[in-house]
C-alpha cells in the first residue's frame, strides 16, 4: 500500500526520466471519484517544485454546454443531455488547446475553459483560467481517457441501459463518437490507469465527491446516493469496458482502496 505522495513521487520519477524536448503528456484516466483531480494537483505541485513547469488539463472542463447537449438530446436521443460519455466533450477546443499549449512559447496567454457540475454548464469566458508560462509537462485527466470504441459492446449491457436505451441508439451514438478522441489520446506520451474494486465503489466515491462540491459550492446537483448512482449508469458500461481494455496500453494501472491509499496492480 502507498500514501498519495509516495506514488506522486514515483510518477514524477517517471516523467522527468523521459525529458523531451516537447511538453510531455500523461494521460490519467479512472472513474468518478476515484482521486484524479487530486493526483494531479499534487503532481502537478511536486513537478512545478521541481522546476519543471507542469499543467494539469481536465477533460471535465471541455465539455460541451448545456444548451449544446440539450440540442443533441433533441437531435440524437434524450441521454444526450448527460455530460460524460464520448460524444459531449468539445473535442476540437480540446485538441487546438492541446496544440497550442504544446507549439506556443513562455509569455503567450492560453485561456483554458471552466466547466462548473454544480451549474451542469461551462462558465463564462471571464472565469477561464489564462496560463502564461509554457509547460514541460501535461497531465490530461478523465473519466474517459483513452476510450476507444473496442472498450464496450454497441449492444445494451446493463439493466438501466435495457430500460432507458433499448435499441441502443445513445450508445451506439457514443460509441462511434469516441473515434473522434483518438488522436488526442495519440497526444499522450504515457498513461496511467487509477481504478477502484468494483463499480459500486466508483458510485460511493461520486457521492462523496457530490458532497464535497455542494459544501463548497452550496449547490447540490444530487441529494441522494440513489440520484448518484442514477447518473453513474450513463457510464457504467464505458467505465468497466476501460478497466479491462486499458492495462495493455498503460505504464502504471493503480487501484485506489476506500482509505485513499493506492496500490500497483501491474507486474
Amino acid at each position: 500500500m502507498m500514501q498519495l505522495k509516495t506514488l506522486v513521487a514515483q510518477m514524477a520519477q517517471h516523467i522527468l526520466a523521459r525529458a523531451q524536448s516537447r511538453p510531455f503528456v500523461l494521460g490519467v484516466s479512472g472513474g468518478q471519484g476515484v482521486g484524479k483531480s487530486t493526483f494531479c494537483k499534487a503532481l502537478s505541485e511536486y513537478l512545478n517544485d521541481a522546476g519543471t513547469p507542469t499543467l494539469s488539463l481536465s477533460l471535465d472542463d471541455f465539455y460541451l454546454s448545456r444548451e449544446a447537449r440539450e440540442t443533441l438530446a433533441r437531435d440524437i436521443h434524450p441521454l444526450c443531455k448527460t455530460r460524460g460519455v464520448p460524444g459531449t466533450h468539445n473535442v476540437a477546443q480540446l485538441s487546438e488547446t492541446l496544440q497550442a499549449l504544446r507549439s506556443g512559447e513562455d509569455g503567450m496567454d492560453w485561456r483554458l475553459p471552466v466547466f462548473s457540475k454544480s451549474l451542469d454548464d461551462v462558465l463564462p469566458p471571464a472565469q477561464w483560467l489564462t496560463v502564461t508560462r509554457k509547460p514541460e509537462v501535461i497531465l490530461l485527466e478523465g473519466w474517459c481517457v483513452g476510450a476507444s470504441a473496442s472498450c464496450l459492446s454497441p449492444h445494451p449491457q446493463t439493466d438501466w441501459e435495457r430500460t432507458h436505451d433499448s435499441a441502443s441508439v445513445w450508445k451506439q451514438w457514443s460509441q462511434n463518437q469516441a473515434a473522434a478522441y483518438e488522436d488526442i489520446w495519440a497526444t499522450c506520451d504515457s498513461f496511467m490507469l487509477m481504478r477502484q474494486d468494483n463499480f459500486e465503489a466508483v458510485i460511493d466515491s461520486r457521492w462523496a465527491q457530490e458532497k464535497d462540491n455542494a459544501a463548497a459550492s452550496g449547490i447540490w446537483q444530487f441529494k441522494t446516493r440513489e440520484q448518484v448512482a442514477e447518473f453513474c449508469a450513463h457510464y457504467e458500461s464505458w467505465t468497466l469496458g476501460l478497466w479491462r481494455a486499458l492495462p495493455p496500453f498503460c505504464d502504471f494501472v493503480i487501484g485506489r482502496d476506500a482509505d485513499f491509499t493506492y496500490r500497483h496492480l501491474l507486474d
